[in-house]
């Protein structure tokens, strides 16, 4: 028989439309938002080379309704990440110039194929074909799209991908045959036997390093080793090793105005077990041991993608070592343009499911700053939380480090010894023989036989100095993300949470509350309160408490001489009255320095002026919680890219906008109320200490 290699799809790729989709496609033009049309646009239009050249305003005019010869000129360029309202531009610029807009509609899917993907559902040829058949493994929607396509193009589909099915082994052929799998599932079994006929794919050839000879042996539980033909079996069946498939069914709705949801928000797969014959009998160090010598051997070859089964294999090859190893190459794989393989990483500790792996997940995704990626990992992690029977937040207290202080630390110089103690703010501390407490162990002496203990405790003393700022940052970034806890475990008997938590303010619906000295819950009285172990409480964020009941607690805080580990009640806050609070807009202020304001662009701020470096940033935008963004306007704007040539700059407004909301409209309907108090009173306070505006 012969192989694959002579099996092509040569056929142009043309447009296939259902009845109406194409006018359904061109109405979405009615909705394009493109802010008040300008006399120079079409000038301009026929003089810009490249999408790039054109303001975002003038993206969606152009395909929408701006002259045929620019736009069609335009249509093989890359839109920019940050337009808004891409997938209704691309559905108008598709249905407007149909193959024309092919490369177009290409590029925009395959940066974000959830979002964008059904772009292509009209396409019939062999390059949507290649780009689709890598979804149907994805969680969110392009999964849905790639099924609609399949189905909607099944011949084509087969002709194009069955020849990378029967060739090289790799991430391309395993795509290709999860589409022709989909596709023998769905009822064209008929179709794929045809276009088959005679052809056979290429044997699977195994690395050089993965041969049995080139790895350490596997011990048997009962003694003895596997022979080289087993080793061998081993091997070939850890290279089915893949990830769980998504859960069904495929989310998503492809009518315009349809929703998407992306991969990195739906539920995360595990990774699949594998046939239990082939680790039956096998010691699992013996397995740990075998797993990371092949894990060493890939990484060694740079990772390459069509042998990632050996990531996924650790999953149930790898024991704490394992994971300890891993941990770090996966923080590093996506500063390294490793993404699949950091998600990947991500899959294995999950699946490992040990408190070692998931507290390399909650470290790593406490270390994210947003983005797919953390979003992931948090899923993750409400996953393998879940199965615990508990929210991400208890998972992260249960796990947090004790440095086995709970059942006391003795450091043991031999002929004496010393108890490790914390005082209230979580400084170590020992108590000698004679129950004296010295603020560090004496030195070892001439009699003393175990000397090392005195660096035991100066280890101990860096690690806890480590782990206390670490889950102070946490209990911080708790507040503003309004993270819950049962009153149980508010109060549990950690050694490092414990006294952390008593030196903050609780908030249950309805009252705040104090943890005191005995482990009860005490009121703005200071009288006892019964709360429930069940009962759900939260830290409360200064902004959240009206004048008077701020200024008790304080009161409060400041008798019992208790200090905060981070700043709460003492935290400077902005607070809007009643009057701001139903305002759609804050009035401006100024001036202030122009150096100031491009300051924020550097603190998480983003700037409108994106589209072409020489031009201003006049809006600078900030995301809320509840998909709302806070907005200042700038005049007379800022460069990041170019000398500023005005010092001062006036803040002329600020405002909030639904976070989807390309922010061009004049007119204001957002109440700032509507903002999360805590979140929007960090980002007043930010901009009061960045601008010096209060």
């Amino acid at each position: 028989m012969a192989s694959g290699e002579g099996l092509v799809c040569a056929d142009p790729t043309v447009m296939a439309w259902e009845e109406g989709e194409r006018e359904r496609w061109l109405a979405r033009a009615a909705l394009l938002e493109h802010g008040r049309e300008e006399d120079g646009w079409t000038r301009e239009a026929n003089n810009a080379d490249r999408l790039s050249d054109l303001s975002p305003m003038q993206v969606p005019w152009l395909f929408a309704k701006g002259p045929e010869a620019a736009a069609r000129a335009m249509l093989a360029g890359p839109m920019l990440l940050r337009q808004r309202q891409r997938l209704d531009i691309g559905r108008v610029a598709v249905a407007r110039f149909e193959v024309d807009a092919l490369k177009l509609a290409l590029g925009l899917a395959g940066e974000s194929a959830d979002r964008l993907g059904s772009l292509l559902l009209p396409f019939r040829g062999p390059e949507p074909a290649a780009l689709v058949a890598g979804w149907l493994r994805h969680l969110g929607s392009a999964r849905l799209w790639a099924r609609l396509w399949l189905q909607r193009h099944a011949t084509v589909a087969a002709q194009a991908l069955m020849p990378v099915a029967l060739g090289k082994p790799g991430r391309a052929r395993q795509n290709a045959e999860d589409a022709l799998h989909h596709l023998r599932a769905t009822g064209h079994e008929a179709t794929l036997l045809k276009v088959a006929a005679g052809k056979t794919a290429k044997p699977r050839k195994m690395p050089d390093w993965a041969r049995p000879e080139r790895l350490p042996g596997v011990r048997r539980i009962g003694g003895g080793m596997l022979g080289e033909d087993e080793v061998g079996r081993l091997i070939e069946g850890l290279t089915r090793s893949r990830l769980e498939d998504a859960p069904e069914p495929a989310p998503g709705d492809p009518a315009p105005g349809g929703r998407a949801v992306e991969s990195s928000a739906a539920a995360q797969p595990e990774v699949r077990a594998p046939d239990p014959e082939i680790l039956a009998g096998c010691d699992r160090h013996s397995l740990a041991e075998f797993g990371r010598a092949l894990l060493d051997q890939w990484l060694t070859d740079d990772m390459p993608a069509s042998e990632a089964w050996v990531l996924l294999a650790q999953a149930h090859l790898g024991d704490d070592s394992t994971m300890d190893k891993l941990a770090p190459l996966i923080r590093s794989w996506p500063a390294r343009s490793r993404w699949a393989r950091a998600i990947d990483g991500l899959a294995v500790l999950a699946t490992a499911g040990t408190d070692v792996a998931l507290r390399h997940l909650l470290a790593m995704e406490e270390r994210m700053s947003g983005g797919p990626t953390n979003d992931r990992a948090l899923v993750y992690l409400t996953q393998a939380a879940a199965r615990r029977g508990l929210s991400v937040t208890q998972l992260a207290d249960r796990l947090a480090a004790t440095h086995d202080l709970g059942r006391g630390v003795t450091l043991d110089y031999g002929p004496r010894s010393f108890t490790v103690v914390l005082d209230d703010h979580l400084t170590p501390h020992v108590v000698g023989a004679d129950g004296r407490r010295l603020a560090k162990p004496p030195k070892p002496g001439v009699k003393d036989f175990k000397p090392e203990s005195f660096q035991d405790f100066v280890r101990l003393k860096k690690e806890l100095r480590l782990t206390v700022s670490a889950q102070t940052a946490r209990l911080e970034r708790d507040m503003l993300a309004h993270r819950v806890r049962p009153a149980a475990g508010v109060r549990a008997p950690h050694p490092i949470l414990g006294p952390l938590a008593r030196r903050l303010l609780w908030a249950e619906p309805g009252r705040r509350l104090r943890i005191a000295e005995d482990g009860s819950f005490a009121d703005v009285h200071d009288a006892t309160a019964r709360v429930d172990d069940d009962a759900v409480l939260r830290i409360v964020h200064p902004a959240e408490l009206e004048p008077a009941e701020l200024a008790d607690w304080r009161q409060i805080f400041a008798d019992y001489e208790i200090l905060q580990p981070f700043p709460q009640l003492n935290r400077p806050f902005v607070a809007l009255t009643e009057e701001q609070r139903a305002a759609t807009s804050l009035p401006g202020f100024g001036p202030v320095a122009t150096g100031a304001v491009v300051g924020l662009l550097n603190r998480g701020w983003l700037g409108n002026g994106f589209h072409n470096g020489t031009r201003l940033h006049t809006q600078l935008a900030h995301a809320l919680p509840g998909d709302l963004t806070l907005l200042i306007e700038v005049d007379p704007g800022v460069s990041t890219s170019s000398l500023n040539s005005v010092d001062e700059q006036r803040i002329t407004e600020i405002w909030i906008d639904d976070a989807g909301s390309d922010h061009w409209q004049v007119a204001r309907t957002t109440p700032m109320g509507a903002g999360d108090a805590a979140a929007l009173s960090e980002l007043l306070t930010g901009l009061d200490a960045t601008l010096r505006l209060l």
